[in-house]
This record gives C-alpha cells, structure tokens and sequence, in this order.
C-alpha cells in the first residue's frame, strides 16, 4: 500500500516507543522515560522500529481510505508480515528466514504483524488529495 511520509514516520514512531516500552521495567513510567531520552537514543529505537514494520507496510493491500486509518484483517496483518519479513531476513542472508524453524518463523511474523497494526493504528486520518486546499498567500 502506498503510505504518505508522514503517515510512515508516524507509525515507525509509534513502533519505537512501543519497542523501548517493552524493554522497561513496569515500575516506571514509560512516557516520561521516553521523552527523557536523547535524540541518538530515540533514533536507535525509530530505526529498529522502521526496519521491522516498514518493509511490512508496503506489503499491505491498497486501501484507499478518506476520513479515516484503512482497515485489514488479521489475515492481511500476517501476509504482509509474513512478505515483510522474509524479504528483509533474505536481503541480509539468502535462505536464513527459510532456516528458521516452523515455529520461530509463526512467532516472528505474529510479532511483526502486531506492531504494524499497531503502526497503522497510530496514523494520522488520510485526507482527500483532491480536495487540497493552497493559501491565497502560498
């Protein structure tokens, strides 16, 4: 599916503060530990984020929504993850998702569909392309 850049980087960001809250203890809070980061720090997680889900997104079928986020089903979620993955794991070693067990691969495509749902989840509302609107002063 074709995203905007803006819709992308809104869900790697939320991906990265998901990922860095799974690594915190439950004791403490995650928001502001988040926010007390520097920006290397965040980067780190944005980017682990982006090289899980973006590949994913784009496997996702064309949805063209307006007024709202596009809607897919599981099943969906599971073979643009499933795509996603495999295309990224091949890319740095021929062969190595296909060398993974039957089950590490179930668990690594369940993980990653559920981090882009939760991606597309945090995008913005799509607005109409049609209907864009230029200042008078632009």
């Amino acid at each position: 599916m074709k995203f905007t850049e803006r819709e992308m980087t809104e869900a790697v960001d939320a991906v990265g503060q998901k990922l860095f809250a799974a690594s915190r203890p439950l004791k403490r809070n995650r928001d502001d530990a988040w926010r007390e980061l520097s920006k290397i720090e965040k980067y780190h997680h944005r980017a682990a984020a982006g090289e899980m889900i973006l590949t994913a997104l784009i496997a996702l079928p064309e949805r063209p929504t307006v007024g709202a986020s596009p809607e897919f089903t599981p099943e969906e979620y599971a073979e643009a993850a499933s795509a996603g993955t495999r295309q990224l794991m091949d890319h740095r070693q021929p062969g190595a998702f296909d060398g993974l067990s039957r089950r590490k691969q179930q668990a690594l495509v369940k993980g990653t569909a559920m981090m882009v749902e939760h991606g597309v989840r945090a995008m913005p509302i799509r607005q109409d392309p049609d209907a864009f609107i230029v200042p008078d002063h632009l």
